[in-house]
């Protein structure tokens, strides 16, 4: 772990290279080799394992800790035409460094300062590359509605320390927190930063806007990356204090359950392509939140392999939206239509992208959602019924979305859109392997 560390931190010093062209490259060709390198490195099982002074992994965060690697190789894959590439590199560099961190530290205050220090990154790329002049007001929603939501888990993180005399997870996670008063405030203020990062429902605001006003690669890591930092706290935290966990987690599992019922409706209202891709997400993360709230083995793994199916799925859609909008110079469906008679190849990624969205064999997204089904089934039978219903419009917008922009007639204004750079597919490929080929050798994450 050491080792994969100390090459990223490495890798910072490839922005003196002058050719920009060059240094993208060769960013992507040496993060793959970190990639393959690290799944090489370590065993899996669910024992805590490469433990130093704070930093250490399990396997939760170790997948998660891939699936920052990859993304952000992915994102160098996709920033070729920006402009400043040496500063560009080097905020997403510092980016993966701080999600790095923040996974494989086992001090529960060093994840919590991580997880502050991944915003800044975020903020000067939605800032300085972003395309419209709301992006100052989105980076700002962003900002204040994560950084004010994390301030009560800083307070509690203080009362942690005096009540065990640790923050090491090995400690926490091993006792049961007991709060002597405002129980039910003090569960909340320990997950309510990262509901907020997930987002729940009534909490998500700030995301729709983020993505919009983000440029490509800061819509990626928002979806792919980001909002795992949200999954990752809520399983750690709900795990500290199972006891409050067991009481109150059905409430949260109402607004999630409401929250993917709802944003259905809304995605299937939206026509701007990337808004819909983003409120999918939040529908996604409900299902996930689900999951994890029942505390049970299967709805955990179900939950964080959701995070991994979303985080390559959604990226792979965001790509799939910018393609349309570096061609059309638009993201509205009404002018992005019958794109079946000029671009067939990519509309082969969109089919495939569109039903791993609505969970088909054999994407990962279909493990997961089987398994946070059963689970929720065990534990209330009575939640069938809007369970379908949330089911069955989350599938829907995923057929809307492909079936409006791929048939019908097609725009005149578009007649001249043509993708003639095969590193676009390659980007894609790279997204779809993983999210279809995990499930293959899935006993080593399980």
């Amino acid at each position: 772990m050491m080792k994969v560390l100390f090459f990223v931190i490495m890798l910072n010093f490839n922005i003196f290279i002058n050719n920009s062209k060059i240094l993208l490259k060769l960013l992507v060709m040496l993060l793959m080799l970190i990639t393959l390198g690290f799944t090489y490195s370590i065993n899996f099982n669910e024992n805590w394992m490469n433990l130093y002074s704070w930093l250490g992994m399990d396997l939760l965060g170790y997948m998660l800790t891939l699936l920052s690697l990859w993304i952000i190789m992915l994102m160098f894959m996709v920033s070729f035409k920006f402009n400043n590439n040496k500063m560009f590199s080097m905020i997403l560099l510092l980016l993966l460094l701080s999600l790095m961190f923040s996974f494989m530290s086992i001090n529960y205050f060093m994840f919590y300062l991580y997880f502050e220090i991944s915003l800044f990154p975020t903020f000067l790329l939605i800032m300085g590359w972003g395309y419209q002049p709301e992006r100052i007001n989105a980076s700002m929603f962003m900002m204040l509605y994560t950084m004010f939501a994390s301030l009560p888990l800083m307070i509690i993180m203080f009362y942690l320390l005096n009540y065990f005399n640790s923050l090491n997870y090995l400690i926490i996670l091993n006792n049961i927190i007991e709060f002597n008063y405002l129980k039910g405030i003090m569960y909340l203020y320990m997950i309510f930063a990262f509901l907020v990062k997930l987002p729940l429902f009534m909490l998500h605001m700030w995301l729709p806007k983020a993505h919009v006003e983000a440029p490509i690669c800061g819509s990626m890591i928002l979806a792919g990356v980001m909002l795992k930092l949200g999954g990752y706290g809520i399983i750690r935290s709900m795990m500290m204090m199972l006891n409050y966990s067991k009481n109150f987690n059905y409430m949260i599992m109402i607004i999630s359950l409401f929250g993917m019922m709802m944003l259905s409706l809304v995605c299937l209202r939206q026509y701007d392509m990337k808004m819909l891709v983003a409120y999918s997400s939040v529908v996604h993360m409900g299902m996930m939140l689900l999951g994890v709230s029942s505390m049970t083995n299967w709805g955990v793994v179900g939950g964080y392999l959701m995070m991994m199916a979303h985080g390559l799925c959604s990226s792979a859609l965001f790509v799939l939206v910018n393609l349309f909008y570096s061609c059309s110079k638009s993201r509205n469906m009404f002018i992005n239509k019958g794109m079946l008679n000029l671009l067939p190849t990519i509309s082969m990624w969109w089919f495939l992208f569109c039903i791993c969205n609505m969970s088909s064999p054999v994407s990962l997204n279909l493990l997961s959602e089987i398994m946070i089904i059963n689970i929720m089934l065990s534990w209330s039978i009575n939640m069938i019924l809007l369970l379908m219903i949330s089911m069955y419009l989350s599938s829907m917008y995923s057929l809307y979305l492909f079936s409006y922009s791929q048939h019908g007639k097609y725009n005149s204004l578009t007649n001249k859109m043509s993708i003639n750079n095969i590193s676009e597919y390659l980007l894609l490929l790279l997204h779809w392997i993983p999210l279809n080929l995990i499930i293959m050798k899935i006993e080593l994450f399980i």
